[in-house]
């Protein structure tokens, strides 16, 4: 199925799939269930009906959430766990030689991406919400999670990252359904929303896409893609650019004047901002958002706007905006190191990374020493210069081992030789940072970065 490529050929494979998935006596095996966007597909499939399995290289939080809800999770790739599968599911983070992956085409049991699982899953629903965009898809989606479960909508929303209660999943029986949609890969270009959500559009995943021109057309295709119509940040460069091609009712949002939908900051206090948004001039609201980062209007306006075109009352709208608190890894609070406030935050593009810092240094008002994963050698080899620039916000900055995710070395392109490029910042091998960050630094600390902070996090909180 991964490789059909004609309309009616996928039109088919996902007729099929939405079979398979609410099928009791069919058997849907993911192989790398325990990524966060895999783990949701798993728990919403079990939810739906068919028996569910899945493998994972080590056991974690969430291997252990699965089992906990009756699926069968093999620790470890191996051909014998696809036998009796209907289907196979599995991300690009796999590699293609994987052994799962072989028997199941040597059995030939279909075998799909997690993108083309996703859209024909979300199928099933009238109301297709698709979020998109290089940065904040996940804030945004839980935002307009909340919105939907104070409105009293019943909904089913997938997200990238754990809401308040602890999970990245809602799973409700309603019409609607909301989920992030991911550029790399063009992935998103498998689904078919009914409103198409951009918030911003950045060059990156520069192992797929060639350059920025490549990344429009892309996002021009996903935005076209939209039923009723696609919402748009005004404000940015690249995505004013493709409005033009667009091929469905566009909406715009930002803080500039031509804007359908515009934000205006009224003040701040601490963490907290009161901002008005009006609508073709008119005011709709003034409202209230209680989590740093000025970026986050931004987002929390994209939020606002779609509410209001899916006719949701704008006291739901106003309560849930001033009652949202954050999402797991964003300028995340997650305890403290001898005294010194410890910080989790994902930003791993230059752009998020000097947005989460000078956020970060305004709130606290206190030195701030970042420690930085690099993620993906790609990444780090193509924005070399950017992250000179955006790292330099850091008052302390130590670098980490480069987070390799689904990537093979390049020659040249290390923690260390970054570290060298940035003046007065330190590379620190993962197993040594704690050390490295009680010899060096002082002040407010934030683990910053797509890797993984595990051990690193264990270790810094229990200090």
């Amino acid at each position: 199925m991964a490789k059909q490529n004609s309309k009616s050929s996928y039109q088919s494979s996902y007729d099929l799939i939405r079979k398979i998935g609410r099928d009791p006596n069919s058997k849907v095996h993911f192989v790398g269930i325990g990524g966060v966007s895999m783990y949701s597909l798993a728990c919403l499939t079990n939810h739906l009906g068919a028996t569910v399995s899945g493998s994972d290289a080590l056991e974690s939080e969430r291997t252990a959430k699965l089992v906990g809800r009756g699926i069968k999770v093999y620790i470890g790739h191996s051909p014998s766990n696809v036998i009796g599968a209907s289907l196979v599911v599995f991300s690009h983070a796999v590699s293609e030689e994987n052994p799962e992956l072989c028997e199941a085409r040597r059995l030939a049991i279909p075998t799909v991406t997690r993108a083309e699982y996703l859209g024909a899953i979300m199928l099933d629903y009238s109301h297709r919400i698709a979020v998109s965009g290089s940065h904040g898809k996940s804030t945004t989606t839980a935002m307009i999670d909340m919105i939907f479960d104070r409105s009293g909508i019943d909904h089913t929303t997938l997200s990238g990252a754990e809401f308040a209660e602890g999970e990245p999943f809602r799973i409700g029986e309603g019409s609607s359904f909301i989920c992030e949609a991911c550029e790399y890969r063009d992935s998103f270009l498998r689904f078919s929303p009914t409103i198409a959500l951009s918030l911003n559009l950045e060059l990156d995943h520069t192992d797929y896409f060639s350059d920025i021109e490549a990344l429009k057309k892309s996002f021009c295709s996903f935005l076209s893609r939209a039923k009723n119509f696609a919402l748009i940040n005004g404000d940015d460069e690249n995505l004013r650019e493709i409005i033009p091609f667009i091929k469905t009712k566009v909406i715009t949002f930002g803080s500039s004047e031509n804007n359908d939908y515009r934000y205006k900051i009224i003040g701040f206090e601490g963490t907290s901002f009161l901002f008005s948004v009006s609508k073709f001039g008119s005011s709709i609201g003034e409202f209230r958002l209680n989590i740093p980062g000025a970026f986050n209007i931004h987002n929390a306006t994209a939020a606002i706007a779609l509410a209001v075109e899916f006719g949701i009352s704008m006291e739901h709208i106003s309560d849930s905006i001033a009652s949202f608190s954050g999402i797991e890894g964003r300028l995340e609070y997650i305890g403290n190191h001898f005294g010194r406030p410890v910080y989790l935050d994902y930003a791993h593009h230059p752009t998020e990374i000097s947005a989460s810092i000078n956020a970060l240094k305004s709130m606290i008002l206190r030195p701030l020493t970042v420690v930085f994963k690099p993620h993906t050698y790609s990444r780090t080899k193509a924005f070399w210069h950017q992250f000179r620039n955006s790292l330099s916000l850091a008052d302390h900055l130590i670098i980490t081992d480069i987070f390799p995710a689904r990537e093979e070395p390049i020659e040249g392109i290390t923690s260390k030789r970054l570290a060298l490029d940035i003046e007065g910042a330190i590379y620190s091998e993962d197993k040594e940072t704690v050390n490295t960050v009680d010899r060096c630094t002082d002040g407010a600390i934030v683990l910053m970065g797509a890797g993984n902070f595990n051990k690193i996090r264990k270790e810094i909180i229990n200090g």
